[in-house]
């Protein structure tokens, strides 16, 4: 009981953060600003790296994917910012004090090296870069 009252201490601050992250980016997104940064390789990089550390539960990643890729994200982004999350902070946070840091690092670089990679072979075969 006790350890997992520590657990929602340490998931809870980031899963509020998360949320209102979230809402905000969803809400006041400019398209120009999804479109230039979230599209090609430098998009699938970005957003590979916002994906992991934001903290977004599944309903809400789903919700917020879609309405990045209609804002003009490609595919190939949205794809590499989904299969990052995973390793999010709170996460790494909890799991750290099982495991230790060295697991959750290694597994966290994995995690990120996987999507950028699969996701640019994903774009480039369904030319959705």
């Amino acid at each position: 009981m006790k350890f997992g009252v520590y657990l929602a201490q340490q998931i809870l601050p980031y899963f509020v953060v998360g949320l209102i992250v979230v809402g905000y980016v969803t809400a006041y997104m400019p398209e120009s600003i999804v479109e230039g940064y979230l599209t090609g390789v430098t998009g699938v990089l970005i957003a590979s790296i916002i994906g992991g550390p934001l903290y977004t539960p599944t309903l809400v990643e789903v919700v917020v994917g879609r309405s990045l890729f209609q804002l003009g994200m490609s595919r190939a982004a949205l794809l590499s910012w989904l299969m990052g999350q995973p390793y999010d902070i709170a996460n790494m946070t909890a799991v750290s004090k099982i495991t230790g840091w060295k697991v959750v690092v290694t597994y966290a670089l994995t995690a990120w090296s996987s999507s950028v990679v699969l996701s640019l072979v994903y774009g480039v075969l369904t030319g959705s870069l």
